[in-house]
C-alpha cells in the first residue's frame, strides 16, 4: 500500500533535484496534495495561489512560455469544471504544456462533499483537443507519467486519489505512452477499469471464478485519452461478456467511449457490454465503502453484471 501523494512528491523532488525547469503550483492545499516538501525545499519554484485555479492556470500558461515545466494542483473539480475555459484556451490552443494533478476524483472526495466531487472531468478533459487524460491505477503509474513530463513536456490531465492504495505493478515495469496493460489473463469475462477501481475488479474477478467456469481478464486502460484502440479491440474479439468499470458519470465516461467502439468494430458477434459507472446524479458525504455502495459502482455492482450476463450466454 502507498499514497499516490506521497509517490508524487517523492518522484518530483527527484526530478527537480536534476531539472531546475520543473515547478509547482498549488491552490492553498499543498498540504492536502503532499506537495509542502517541495514547497519548503523549493521555494523559488513553488507557488501558492491560493484559492484562484483560474488565475493559476492561466499562469502556468505564462510559465510554459518562457520554457518551464509547471505541475499544477487542486481538487478535481476545481481544475475541470471551474477553469474549462482557462485549460482549453490558455493551455490548449496556446499549445503549451502543463501536468495537472488532480485529487480525489469522484468518490475519493468523501467527506468533503458534494461541492468537492467531480462525477464529469473526464467527459470535460477528453473534450480538449491534444490533451493527454491519465489514470493511475497504482504508486508506479504516477512516477512513470510524472517521468514522461519531465522528459518530454506536453499537456496531461492526470486524475490521482491522495489516498493510500495497493502498489499492483512490479518495480521495473516498463509503460508505452498511449497503452494500457492486461493486468489479468482470462479469455470468457474482460473487465475494463480506470484508476484504483481495478482493486475492485480484481477482488470481484475472484468472486466470479469462484462461482462460475468462466476465468476473467482484467484491463488497465491507464489512458483515457487516447484510448487504447488496439487494445480495446482486441479484448471485445476475443472475450464473450466486457464490463467497464469507472468513478465518474456514464454521460461522457470511458464506457460511452468502448460502446462506440464496440458499434463501430466489425466483429463476427459482439460481446454482451454492460457499463458499471454513475447513472447522473450528485455525490453525498460518506466514505468510500458507503459512496460506491450509494452510487453502485463497488465491487457487487461489478459481480453482479457479470454474473446477470453470464446467465445470458
Amino acid at each position: 500500500m502507498k499514497e499516490m501523494r506521497a509517490q508524487l512528491s517523492e518522484t518530483l523532488d527527484e526530478l527537480m533535484s536534476k531539472d531546475d525547469k520543473l515547478i509547482v503550483c498549488d491552490a492553498d492545499l499543498a498540504c492536502s496534495s503532499g506537495l509542502k516538501p517541495l514547497f519548503e525545499k523549493y521555494p523559488e519554484r513553488s507557488s501558492n495561489f491560493g484559492i484562484s485555479e483560474a488565475n493559476m492556470t492561466a499562469a502556468c500558461a505564462g510559465f510554459s512560455q518562457t520554457g518551464l515545466k509547471p505541475i499544477m494542483h487542486s481538487f478535481c473539480p476545481f481544475v475541470t469544471r471551474r477553469v474549462m475555459d482557462q485549460l482549453y484556451v490558455s493551455i490548449g490552443f496556446a499549445q503549451n504544456n502543463l501536468f495537472v494533478y488532480a485529487s480525489d476524483p469522484g468518490y475519493w472526495s468523501q467527506y468533503n462533499g458534494a461541492t468537492h466531487t467531480s462525477f464529469e472531468d473526464i467527459a470535460i478533459t477528453r473534450s480538449i483537443p491534444n490533451l493527454t487524460v491519465f489514470a493511475p491505477s497504482d504508486a508506479r503509474c504516477v512516477d512513470w507519467i510524472l517521468r514522461e513530463y519531465a522528459s518530454h513536456p506536453r499537456f496531461i490531465y492526470a486524475r490521482i486519489p491522495r489516498t493510500k492504495n495497493p502498489v499492483l505493478y512490479d518495480e521495473g515495469t516498463q509503460f508505452e505512452y498511449g497503452k494500457g496493460k492486461i493486468y489479468k489473463q482470462g479469455k470468457d469475462i474482460a473487465i475494463i477499469c480506470c484508476g484504483p477501481e481495478i482493486n475492485d475488479a480484481i477482488e470481484a474477478a475472484k468472486r466470479i471464478e469462484e462461482q462460475c467456469d468462466k476465468t476473467v481478464s482484467i484491463i488497465d486502460l491507464l489512458f483515457l485519452k487516447p484510448l487504447d484502440t488496439d487494445l480495446i479491440k482486441r479484448v471485445i474479439n476475443t472475450h464473450k461478456i466486457v464490463i467497464s468499470v469507472e468513478n465518474h458519470n456514464r454521460f461522457g465516461g470511458i464506457g460511452e467511449a468502448i460502446g462506440a467502439l464496440i458499434s463501430e468494430t466489425q466483429l463476427p458477434q459482439k460481446p454482451l457490454f454492460k457499463i458499471i459507472a454513475v447513472n447522473d446524479r450528485y455525490s453525498e458525504v460518506g466514505s468510500v465503502d458507503y459512496l460506491k455502495s450509494q452510487l453502485h459502482i463497488g465491487k457487487e455492482a461489478i459481480y453482479d453484471a457479470c454474473m446477470e450476463l453470464v446467465s445470458q450466454l
